[in-house]
């Protein structure tokens, strides 16, 4: 999105890219994990969404950062929905960028697709191209998999269920994913569960 992010950290930890640029991908639900590991805290997954930036202020991408980020707008509150015409319940937009490619989906119509390297400034809308229906499906996918994606599970952390032991859902009678009884008396057997 090209949103500038300016970050101030005056510990010595940050010395060693104090001044620099990074090309990181990073979404604005980053900045909140980010001041809470700062102040001697940790972000709890489960409930908060994100990932700390300090790894990066201090100069260690970790090889698993993001490949896309990803934003959301509703936008049945502003004049467009009236002249596009839009049900208030479509009225959303979803964006995925990789660094390069950015693609729009807004129910009701053809995605947007963007190619930031050669259009910094996104003026040629290449989402109705057939050539560039490659692109379009890959960042499709990519939105799907986000959008899809746990975004927040507030009342159990992943550690907890973790820590769940093989045959605690049968020992507390919740039955999902066993096709018939007699799989489900396979299952108890193999346990040792009456």
């Amino acid at each position: 999105m090209k949103v500038p992010l300016i970050v101030a950290d005056p510990s010595p930890a940050a010395d060693a890219t104090r001044g620099s640029a990074s090309d990181a991908l990073i979404e604005a639900i980053d900045l909140v994990p980010s001041f809470i590991e700062y102040c001697g805290g940790a972000a709890l997954p489960n409930v908060v969404e994100g990932r700390s930036l300090l790894p990066l202020l201090y100069g260690v991408k970790p090889p698993d950062w993001r490949r896309t980020v990803f934003s959301e707008y509703d936008y049945a509150m502003l004049e467009a929905r009236l002249t596009l015409n839009q049900p208030i319940r479509d009225c959303r937009l979803y964006m995925a960028f990789d660094g390069r490619w950015k693609y729009i989906h807004a129910t009701g119509f053809r995605p947007l697709l963007f190619d930031l390297a050669s259009d910094p400034r996104e003026l040629n809308d290449l989402g109705g191209d057939p050539s560039y229906a490659d692109q379009c499906a890959r960042m499709r996918e990519a939105l799907l998999d986000w959008a899809l994606a746990d975004h927040n599970r507030i009342t159990t952390p992943d550690a907890r269920i973790e820590s769940y032991g093989r045959g605690q859902q049968l020992r507390s009678g919740i039955l999902i994913g066993y096709w018939d009884e007699a799989e489900l008396a396979d299952a108890r057997a193999r346990l040792g569960i009456a």
